[in-house]
This record gives structure tokens, C-alpha cells and sequence, in this order.
């Protein structure tokens, strides 16, 4: 490294090995095309469409979609019990929650 802080410029030149960049090109949206029509359907239009031949569609048999059966709702007593778990489950929590903080924070100091 150069103790002269004037030659700072070439050691940076020789440590700077990437090519040098054009400027970039700015991009700018091409002017909107507007195009006019009759609202008509050309003349040989009927009839290109009459020689296309139409697929059928698939037997329903074999298409796995349609054979695909809904499945059937959940008991509504199970409904109920998980429901009841879930109620229970949070009482619970509320329970041990309110306990540590009157443990921790509300309780009076007997011994002090």
C-alpha cells in the first residue's frame, strides 16, 4: 500500500478490474395503438366454422372429477365434544393464568 495518499486514484484503477458500463438505455413505452373496427364478423366466418369438426366431450364415467363422491359431514356429536374440549381447554388456561399473577403480583407480603 502507498504512503502517498496522491497515488490513491491509480491503486484503486488496479484493483478495479470490472469493464467499464455504457449508460444505460431508458425505456420508454411505445405509443398506444388504437384500432378501429366495424364490430362485424367476416363474411367467411360462418362458414370456416361450420367445416370445423367439434370434439365431444369425455364420458362422465370416465372422467375422475365427476366421479368423485362428497364426503359425508362429521357427526354432530363430535362437533359438540371438541367444542366442549376447546371451552374446557380455555377455562383451564384462564384458571392457571389468573393464579400466577395473583401468586406473583397481588398477593400480600405475610412475611414482610
Amino acid at each position: 500500500m502507498p504512503e502517498n495518499h496522491d497515488n490513491m486514484e491509480e491503486v484503486d484503477d488496479d484493483i478495479n478490474t470490472t469493464a467499464p458500463q455504457d449508460k444505460p438505455v431508458v425505456w420508454k413505452m411505445p405509443a398506444p395503438v388504437f384500432r378501429k373496427t366495424s364490430g362485424r364478423l367476416p363474411k367467411a366466418f360462418e362458414k370456416h366454422v361450420a367445416e370445423v369438426d367439434v370434439v365431444s366431450e369425455p364420458d362422465e364415467s370416465s372422467n375422475s372429477v365427476a366421479s368423485y363422491s362428497e364426503p359425508k359431514p362429521k357427526s354432530h356429536t363430535l362437533k359438540i365434544v371438541v367444542l366442549a374440549l376447546a371451552v374446557a381447554a380455555m377455562i383451564a388456561f384462564l384458571i392457571v393464568f389468573l393464579s400466577v399473577i395473583y401468586f406473583f403480583f397481588l398477593r400480600a407480603n405475610g412475611g414482610d
